[in-house]
């Protein structure tokens, strides 16, 4: 009997050590593939694969290279939704953030410098537009001296949007953000005009800012009051 135990531990600390060392290979051998269709990702500037890979070596195998990856990629993905809403400052903020990193991977610092000077480009126009549009709108309140204030301010809006064409069937169906074919110009314009006023403006995407513009025309109220009265100033 006791050899009839003692050969049943036995089985069960071979098969035991089998399992683990299986085990050990199969995650090692999982975790290389990973990175390697992480480094894929990054080399291709997807950062959302990448981190979902590094995500997965993190999970079975942590190293510090997908620690540190994960710490860029956190940011370069915000980065890439901020490219999406068409806020050029903010990206270029997070992808220089990525580059900050301590210890950064330098695969992920190369394809951030090969992307971060048209995110920069963009900047600069979007600003240079904004810059634009609103010294256009300055010299129409500037050219009325007759006006009020509060007519001044409408003119300042009605001046770069208000020949916008109007969609009567996105304004039936209470399509702010498509009630209007404002343009990119316009946009920036109005908020660059809003930031002027209000500290929250950046937390609102483009469509927020049409919707504030087309309530400013459909209203006959100058920007300022439409934003107010449209609970964005909160």
């Amino acid at each position: 009997m006791k050899k009839i135990i003692l050969s049943i531990l036995a089985l069960i600390v071979v098969g035991g050590a089998l399992f683990g060392g299986f085990t050990y290979i199969t995650n090692n051998r999982s975790a290389e593939e990973n990175v390697k269709a992480a480094r894929q990702a990054v080399d291709q500037g997807d950062w959302l694969m990448a981190k979902k890979y590094y995500q997965k070596v993190q999970n079975k195998k942590p190293s510090v290279e997908s620690r540190t990856a994960l710490q860029q990629l956190n940011l370069l993905v915000a980065g890439d939704k901020a490219v999406q809403d068409k806020d050029y400052e903010t990206a270029v903020n997070q992808y220089n953030a990525a580059l900050k990193v301590d210890g950064g991977l330098a695969r992920i610092n190369k394809k951030i410098k090969e992307m971060l000077p048209d995110l920069e480009a963009k900047k600069s126009d979007q600003k240079a537009d904004a810059k634009s549009a609103k010294s256009a709108a300055n010299g129409e309140v500037s050219g009325s001296s007759s006006v009020t204030s509060a007519s001044a301010s409408k003119s300042s809006s009605s001046a770069v949007w208000g020949d916008a064409s109007s969609s009567s069937s996105a304004i039936a169906n209470g399509d702010l953000a498509s009630a209007y074919d404002f343009s990119t110009a316009d946009v920036a314009a109005a908020r660059a005009e809003l930031k002027s006023k209000f500290s929250n403006v950046d937390q609102y995407d483009d469509n927020n800012i049409k919707k504030v513009m087309a309530m400013s025309l459909l209203n006959k109220t100058s920007l300022e009051e439409a934003y107010t009265s449209g609970g964005w100033g909160k």
